[in-house]
């Protein structure tokens, strides 16, 4: 399941929570567990050293640290640990009291954040075991305060790791369109590329560029064909195939559009 981190945030905020418990579980290499189910109530799994697979209604995640899990009340569970290694986590346990709103509900459901390896993350996480494992109606409190200071970070963390990502993604968009301008590129084929549709793409590379994809390759074009003109013998349709553009006609209209000046005009100034 996507989430949206603001979404998500939302939901919690206007929930009312009750922590149920937190355990530590550690599972030797080769450990199996298939066809059982979830706890009756929401949690949230941590991995801490080791890595495995669980399946939430038969949809797999691979549990690596770095990653934080959720899943639902009474969703069918199958797990095993991957690895020569022993698999180390914690789990929060936790009921949402009173009717849920109407849409998505992210306390019934599998999701999974990427805040990566935090430790301020990884503290808080301890210290709430500790909490949840102290008797007293303080601790309980104080448990549940430091709960809601855990997702907090964890959603940072998550939205500005996701962040991170995206800029990387069009960082290595720009880098290819700088290699391969003079291929007949499309705006779904870059997408395509980081799995992303033409849309989520374009919104993206507009964010972190400031320009519209399609309008950042017409102007790579533009630029290597003003410099071919001005420095080479070439002729207009030449020129024209050597920066993407199989029309030499449309390849004119669009360099005039974008330049003020005929190709060929330009050309022959030079």
């Amino acid at each position: 399941m996507k989430v949206d981190i603001n979404e998500l945030a939302g939901y919690f905020s206007t929930i009312n929570i009750n922590l149920i418990n937190m355990v530590r579980s550690v599972v030797p290499p080769g450990g199996k567990c298939f066809g059982v189910f979830t706890p009756p109530y929401s949690s949230f799994i941590f991995p801490l050293h080791g890595r495995a697979r669980m399946f939430f209604d038969g949809i797999p995640y691979i549990m690596d640290p770095g990653k934080i899990f959720h899943s639902g009340p009474n969703m069918t569970l199958d797990k095993e640990v991957l690895g020569r290694f022993e698999w180390d986590f914690m789990v929060i346990h936790y009921r949402v009291d009173g009717d849920e709103k109407d849409g998505l509900s992210y306390g019934s459901s599998h999701y999974q954040l990427d805040p990566g390896q935090n430790t301020r993350i990884n503290d808080m996480l301890h210290r709430l075991y500790h909490m949840c494992n102290t008797p007293g109606n303080l601790a309980t409190l104080r448990a549940k305060s430091l709960f809601f200071s855990l997702l907090d970070e964890i959603f940072t963390c998550a939205n500005h790791q996701r962040n991170d990502n995206n800029r990387d993604l069009i960082e290595q968009s720009i880098e290819y369109i700088k290699i391969h301008y003079m291929q007949p590129l499309t705006i779904p084929e870059l997408a395509e590329q980081h799995g992303l549709n033409s849309k989520q793409f374009a919104y993206l590379f507009q964010k972190y560029m400031g320009i519209g994809p399609n309008e950042y390759l017409i102007d790579r074009r533009m630029r290597h064909a003003k410099e071919l003109l001005c420095a080479t013998t070439s002729s207009v349709a030449e020129i024209s195939a050597c920066v993407g553009y199989s029309d030499p006609y449309y390849f004119s209209k669009l360099f005039k559009k974008r330049t003020g000046f005929c190709p060929s005009a330009l050309q022959r100034s030079f």
